[in-house]
């Protein structure tokens, strides 16, 4: 009789006192653990974007440096145009010499940029004789030169872009910009922004940069001019002309 009592206690199953018990116990693991993960998530994202920036302000130093001091206007001339943050939102980057960049629809929404800074860069194959506006330019060396036997010619409005921009464009510019078109197909960048109004400050309103700004929105997607807002705390940024990449509650 003894083992067929211990056999019908073993198959009782849980009471409801040890149920409790074993939620308490969870509970108490998931308040420690599940914040200790997200932050060390978020820890990971901010190095990865660290590190991004790092590599993208290098390739804009190299073609600044290829091309007698004069900055990219987009970062698709040096391969990072569309290029997301770990948060999924474009990088930001504006060359203050020129008003142009990629990224900065945290202008419009804030109103310090009109949307009709957009300018249409357009790949594909045209006749390059100038024909309606269009100005022609063959596709650089590793971008497909020929369809058939006829050279591709890359159809850019160059002459749009540097009204807009406030000067011509040089081979080395127009190249970069058809090999980008040729091989992202179309898209858009920001011109004739204005840099006194976009000009990233830190909490004490000294500028970020002299050269170019370039920054990724962070978790929050948003920012403001100033770091001194509470929008752009959270921001990786790029400081001290390329001297400072972090967050910027940590500059």
């Amino acid at each position: 009789m003894c083992v067929g009592l211990d056999r019908s206690r073993s198959q009782a199953g849980f009471t409801l006192l040890e149920v409790m018990i074993v939620v308490a116990i969870l509970a108490t693991l998931a308040s420690i653990g599940v914040p200790q993960y997200l932050s060390a998530l978020q820890t990971a994202r901010v190095g990865k974007a660290k590190h991004e920036l790092r590599t993208i302000s290098n390739a804009v130093d190299a073609f600044t440096a290829n091309n007698h001091g004069v900055l990219p206007l987009t970062l698709y001339q040096v391969g990072f145009g569309g290029k997301r943050d770990p948060w999924g939102m474009p990088y930001c980057y504006l060359n203050y010499a020129d008003g142009s960049g990629d990224g900065l629809d945290w202008a419009i929404a804030a109103g310090l940029v009109d949307p009709s800074a957009f300018a249409p860069v357009t790949g594909g194959a045209g006749g390059g004789d100038g024909g309606s506006g269009w100005d022609g330019l063959a596709a650089p060396q590793g971008f497909g030169q020929t369809i058939g036997q006829r050279p591709v010619r890359i159809r850019i409005r160059f002459d749009e872009i540097g009204e807009r921009i406030g000067r011509n464009l040089n081979m080395n510019e127009r190249g970069s910009l058809a090999g980008a078109a040729q091989q992202s197909g179309s898209f858009s960048i920001f011109t004739g922004v204005s840099a006194d109004m976009t000009r990233r400050r830190d909490r004490y309103m000294f500028p970020l940069n002299t050269d170019y700004d370039l920054f990724s929105l962070g978790p929050d997607h948003s920012t403001a001019c100033s770091l001194g807002e509470s929008v752009g705390m959270d921001d990786v940024i790029r400081a001290n002309n390329g001297g400072f990449f972090g967050r910027a509650s940590d500059y």
